[in-house]
Parts: C-alpha cells; sequence; structure tokens
C-alpha cells in the first residue's frame, strides 16, 4: 500500500549580506532585505495552513535567521550536513525525518535547494504557474511545494503545488 502523500516545503535561504568583514561564509547575515522576505514568506506559509510538522534547515547564520524569521512553530533542526550541500545530500538527510512528518520544510541553500526542487517535480503533474516559477530561476526566499508520494526516505515525484517568491 502507498504511502499518503506528503508536502515537501524547499526554501533557498532569504537575502543576506553580500560582504561582511571579519566573518566567513558559513557566519554571514541576512540583509533587512532578508529578514523582510523570510517574515513575508512565513505570513504566506501561515495564511495557506502550509504549516510545517517539523523544520530542517543548514547550520549557516543566514538559513537559521531564515527559518527563525518565518514564526513557525515547529521544531527547527540545524544541520551541518545541509550547508551548502548538492541535492543528493539533501535528500540523504531528508531521508533520515520519521514516517509520522506530514510537511516538512527544508531551508537550504543553492544549488541543492532548486537542484533538487527540480529532481523531485513532475512537470506534467505540476501547476503550470508554480512550476513555470521555478523554471529558469530560484531567487533568494524562494519557497516551492511539492506533493510527493511515498516515504521521506524514498520519495517519489509529485507535482509542484506553490512557489513563493519572498
Amino acid at each position: 500500500m502507498a504511502a499518503a502523500p506528503r508536502l515537501l516545503l524547499l526554501m533557498r535561504h532569504a537575502d543576506a549580506v553580500t560582504f561582511a568583514p571579519g566573518l566567513g561564509d558559513k557566519d554571514r547575515p541576512l540583509s533587512e532585505a532578508g529578514e523582510d522576505q523570510a517574515r513575508r514568506a512565513g505570513a504566506y506559509l501561515s495564511e495557506n495552513d502550509l504549516l510545517p510538522d517539523e523544520t530542517l534547515c543548514s547550520d549557516s547564520v543566514r538559513t537559521r535567521q531564515t527559518a527563525g524569521l518565518l514564526g513557525l512553530s515547529c521544531a527547527t533542526h540545524p544541520t551541518e550536513a545541509i550547508y551548502n550541500a548538492g541535492s543528493d545530500t539533501i535528500r540523504d538527510v531528508i531521508g533520515e525525518v520519521a514516517d509520522d512528518v506530514r510537511v516538512l520544510l527544508v531551508v537550504g541553500h543553492a544549488p541543492g535547494i532548486p537542484t533538487l526542487a527540480h529532481a523531485l517535480a513532475d512537470k506534467a503533474e505540476s501547476d503550470p504557474t508554480a512550476f513555470d516559477a521555478i523554471r529558469w530561476g530560484f531567487p533568494t526566499a524562494t519557497l516551492v511545494g511539492i506533493r510527493i508520494g511515498g516515504t521521506w526516505a524514498d520519495p517519489e515525484p509529485g507535482p509542484v503545488i506553490l512557489a513563493f517568491r519572498g
């Protein structure tokens, strides 16, 4: 028997400062515009009843800030493995999520997050507007929702049902 569909929310972190004297890439904070982007994305999730059961994020400052500014009440787990990870690594981390989680949010970086979104998107079944929104670009604070089948450990591609740009 197939598992009930799950909603995978993939988000690229909000806009970060491009230069932070004395700080390495991992420690770059969000810009003021990025803080606003993250708050708008959180409002979108709340207004559309898309609140995750669990959030995974890179352990970088900008992804942790993005996740925090979303205003979610679920547990957030900063994970070093997601920092600048490729799509296969992110997929492996997702595979460790408990099966009772129905809605999962992952906040990470490009190109891993956009690449995973495209790998799990079933173009033929997707909302055309949502799919087109991520087809040619995935700027900071982009959030995409994919209704996947299977389990977190073995996700089956599904339709892109939403795309939001903070």
